[in-house]
């Protein structure tokens, strides 16, 4: 037995989640990761939410998780407390709307600042601030708070840092790796050995070594072997969520390709 898939709606911001779904109900996904950028979906709209949780239901498709609100001042780590605040309520409001529509896990980024040298000590203690509440209210709320791999420039980024947050948080915090993350720092190895025995999610997607392309798995440089020895190594036992940028035309045909490709490069079950 391998891992279930599921495929994150967010690929292309600006296309409404109701449109993303249909598509990817032609392409036979079933399950789904409900990503949250700009005029796609938002979890503070209780319409749009309901809309949502009724047209999963119709069409089957299982809701493996939710991808908080990132990117901004919607910053963990921010100096500004009104902008932390906001951080944490977009977080909130997805954990909410994942509960409606009836997952169990919220993927946060723990900051997306660049390390610039300068106040490193300052923006991880109010990032483990702020996932320490969060974490209090998910399990309130009977979901999962999830903390995901940044970027190797990003704070957080670097495996000891990385480390550090996550054992300043109690172990119902899961960790998700992002394939395309951990390869362009050459860091998979390491991080997998400080925390890999807390995965509980992977985000797949591929690049070539210099940009975080979001290709599918087997259009660049990743070995995938490696990542499913790895997977097989610290026991992982959840999703698989397929990451990709936005797919070139026919959408449909190219989603369909890239669940083949990921299925064949991790020997994966489809449901």
């Amino acid at each position: 037995m391998r891992w279930p898939l599921a495929v994150a709606t967010g690929c292309c911001t600006g296309v409404p989640v109701m449109r993303t779904l249909e598509d990817f109900h032609e392409a036979g996904v079933t399950a789904i990761e409900l990503g949250t950028p700009p005029q796609h979906f938002d979890p503070c709209n209780h319409h749009q939410v309901a809309e949502v949780g009724h047209r999963l239901r119709t069409l089957r498709m299982q809701v493996a998780s939710i991808h908080a609100p990132f990117g901004g001042h919607l910053d963990l780590s921010e100096p500004s407390a009104h902008h932390r605040h906001a951080a944490i309520g977009a977080t909130l409001a997805a954990a909410v709307a994942l509960r409606e529509v009836g997952g169990a896990r919220v993927i946060v980024h723990p900051t997306d600042t660049p390390r610039d040298g300068r106040n490193l000590d300052e923006r991880l203690a109010r990032c483990l601030d702020g996932l320490q509440m969060l974490a209090r209210a998910c399990r309130h709320l009977g979901v999962q708070l999830v903390l995901e791999t940044p970027l190797p420039h990003l704070i957080g980024g670097h495996p000891d840092e990385f480390a550090w947050l996550a054992r300043g948080l109690d172990r119902s915090v899961g960790i998700c790796f992002d394939t395309g993350h951990l390869f362009l720092g050459g860091q998979w190895d390491r991080f997998a050995g400080l925390v890999g025995d807390r995965l509980v999610h992977v985000h797949a997607n591929d690049n070539r070594g210099q940009f975080d392309d979001h290709l599918p798995p087997g259009e660049g440089a990743i070995d995938w072997l490696h990542v499913r020895d790895t997977l097989d190594q610290v026991a992982f036992d959840g999703w698989i969520v397929l990451e990709l940028a936005c797919p070139s035309d026919p959408f449909v045909e190219s989603i369909r390709a890239a669940v083949a490709r990921t299925c064949a490069a991790l020997n994966l079950l489809t449901s």
